[in-house]
C-alpha cells in the first residue's frame, strides 16, 4: 500500500511538473504550418499564427512582453494551436504571400480548412490583446459571419460598419473598398449624410480610385457639418498618403502619375504638399531628373518654403544631379533661404557647392569657409569641408 501510494505521488508530481513546464511559455510550434495543420484537423482548435520579422521592435516587445504573461500563456495554450511564423525564411516569404500580408507583427486565426476567421495587427497590453483572441473564437465577430450579414442585407448600415470595423485591422483591409462601394450604391442622394454613413466611409474607404472616396470628395461640405472639417479633410489626406505610400513602395511611376493628377486636383495645401514630397522621392527614385527639376522649380517656394530639411535634401540633388544654370541659380536662392531659417554648417557648405556647380568659385570659396568657422566653433570633424576647400584651392 505503502509503495502505491509512493508511486502515485510521484505520478503526481511528474504531472504537475510537466504541466507548470508547459505553462511557462506559448507551445508555438515554429514556422511548421502543415504540422499546425494536421494537429487542428484533429483537435478541432483554431489556429494561431504570428507572423513576425527578426528586426520588428513591435513584434520583439510583444514577445518578450504580452506573450509571456501567465494569462496569455495560459488561454492560448488552452484554446489555440499555435504557430510562430518567421517571415524572413522561404516558408514564411510563402505564407505571407498567401495571406496577403504587408506588415509586422500581424495575428491571424485560422480554421482546420484554412478559413481565415480574424486577424489584426500592431501591439497591444495584454488585456487588449486577450479580448481579440476571445473575439476571434466569437462566431459572432468572425469574419464570415459578418461577411454572410453584409450579403443577406446590403442597405444595413449598422452590418456593414461592423464588418468594416473588422476588415479595417485585418489583412482584407483590402476588401474595404468594395464593400463600402456596394453600400452606398443603394443610398440615394437625400439618405446618404448621415452620421452612420461618415463612418462607414471614414473606415471603409482608402483608395483613391474608389466610389468611396468620390463620394467623399462630392460631399465633403455635408459631411463635416456631421463630422467637422478636419475629420473630412485627415480622411482625404490619409487616403491619398495610403494610395501614394503604395506606388512608392513599388516604384509604381505609371499609376502614380495618373494617381497625382487626382490628388492635385483635390486643392487642398495638406494634399498638395503631400504629393510635393512623393513626387520627389518618386522622380529620386526612378532618377528622372527633368521631372525632379520641373516639380521643384514649380513648387519650392509654394510647399517647402520654410523647411529648411526638405531644402537641403533638394540642394544635394540638385548639385548630385542638376546641370541647367537658370536651374542651379534658382536653388542657389533656395539654399540661401535655408540658411536664413536655420544657418547650420550643413545649409552653408551646400550652397558653397551650389556656386561651385555654376563656376562662382568666389562665392563658394566664401561660403565653405562660413561652414568651416561654424564646424570649427562647434569643436566638429572639419574632413569634408577642408577637402572642399583644398579642391577650390584653398589650403
Amino acid at each position: 500500500m505503502k509503495t502505491f501510494i509512493k508511486h502515485t505521488f510521484i505520478l503526481i508530481l511528474l504531472f504537475v511538473t510537466v504541466t507548470t513546464k508547459a505553462q511557462t511559455s506559448i507551445n508555438f510550434i515554429q514556422n511548421d504550418y502543415k504540422l499546425a495543420l494536421e494537429q487542428s484537423k484533429v483537435s478541432k482548435k483554431t489556429i494561431f499564427v504570428m507572423v513576425y520579422a527578426t528586426w520588428c521592435t513591435h513584434c520583439n516587445k510583444m514577445k518578450n512582453t504580452v506573450l509571456k504573461e501567465p494569462t496569455v500563456i495560459t488561454f492560448f495554450n488552452s484554446n489555440f494551436i499555435n504557430v510562430m511564423m518567421d517571415s524572413e525564411t522561404p516558408i514564411g516569404k510563402e505564407f505571407m504571400k498567401k495571406y496577403n500580408i504587408k506588415s509586422f507583427p500581424v495575428f491571424l486565426f485560422l480554421d482546420e480548412k484554412e478559413t481565415h476567421l480574424y486577424s489584426t495587427g500592431g501591439e497591444f497590453t495584454t488585456e487588449e490583446f486577450l479580448t481579440e483572441a476571445k473575439n476571434a473564437l466569437n462566431p459572432d465577430k468572425q469574419l464570415p459571419y459578418l461577411e454572410r450579414k453584409v450579403n443577406e442585407d446590403v442597405r444595413n448600415p449598422e452590418n456593414c460598419l461592423i464588418y468594416l470595423n473588422a476588415l479595417r485591422k485585418s489583412i482584407d483591409s483590402d476588401k474595404s473598398d468594395n464593400v463600402t462601394a456596394r453600400y452606398l450604391a443603394t443610398q440615394s442622394k437625400d439618405q446618404l449624410i448621415t452620421p452612420i454613413n461618415w463612418k462607414i466611409v471614414a473606415y471603409g474607404v482608402n483608395d483613391l480610385n474608389s466610389k468611396g472616396f468620390e463620394t467623399i470628395l462630392n460631399n465633403q461640405n455635408d459631411f463635416a457639418k456631421i463630422a467637422s472639417p478636419k475629420r473630412v479633410e485627415a480622411k482625404i489626406v490619409s487616403v491619398v498618403k495610403k494610395t501614394l505610400t503604395q506606388n512608392m513602395n513599388y516604384l509604381d511611376s505609371i499609376n502614380y502619375s495618373k494617381n497625382r493628377i487626382i490628388a492635385k486636383n483635390i486643392h487642398i495645401r495638406k494634399v498638395d504638399s503631400l504629393v510635393f514630397k512623393y513626387d520627389l522621392q518618386m522622380y529620386e527614385g526612378i532618377k528622372s531628373w527633368k521631372n525632379y527639376q520641373q516639380i521643384t522649380s514649380e513648387s519650392v517656394e509654394k510647399l517647402a518654403w520654410n523647411d529648411y530639411s526638405t531644402i537641403n535634401s533638394i540642394s544635394k540633388v540638385y548639385i548630385e544631379h542638376i546641370t541647367d544654370k537658370d536651374a542651379l541659380k534658382s536653388s542657389i536662392s533656395w539654399a540661401k533661404h535655408s540658411i536664413e531659417i536655420n544657418n547650420s554648417a550643413e545649409s552653408t557648405l551646400l550652397l558653397a557647392r551650389l556656386y561651385n556647380k555654376i563656376d562662382d568659385k568666389k562665392n563658394a570659396i566664401e561660403n565653405a569657409k562660413k561652414a568651416k568657422a561654424i564646424i570649427t566653433a562647434m569643436g566638429w570633424n572639419s574632413k569634408d569641408v577642408d577637402q572642399f576647400l583644398k579642391e577650390l584651392g584653398i589650403k
